[in-house]
């Protein structure tokens, strides 16, 4: 498990998430390390605020993240699927805000794609 540190450089922080993410996942492409490296962590903690403000509960944003993540590997992932990873997700015991910030990460990976 990826133990969470604000204080952490950006850079240490976004290898920790990739390493995480690749394990959910197929390999990431080697645009998506490009991309992920030159993401500035101001727009991600900001990113990571406004999903905040939607007040998703912990189940959903789990079930996000895992949504996300499997659209990444599958054209349309099966409710069964995204159930499954989302459970997997949930047994990390990510604080709230780790999992607003993962899925501020993944969105801004999508946007600069």
């Amino acid at each position: 498990m990826v133990e969470s540190n604000f204080s952490e450089e950006p850079d240490s922080r976004i290898r920790k998430w990739l390493d995480q993410y690749t394990s959910f996942s197929a390999p990431a492409p080697a645009t998506d390390i490009k991309i992920l490296e030159a993401v500035n962590e101001d727009h991600v903690r900001e990113a990571a605020y406004y999903i905040s403000l939607e007040s998703n509960s912990y189940d959903t944003l789990c079930w996000v993240l895992a949504e996300k993540i499997l659209k990444k590997t599958h054209l349309i992932p099966a409710d069964d699927e995204i159930r499954e990873k989302a459970e997997e997700i949930a047994d990390l015991r990510k604080t709230y805000d780790e999992l607003c910030y993962l899925n501020a990460e993944l969105d801004i990976l999508v946007i600069k794609k």
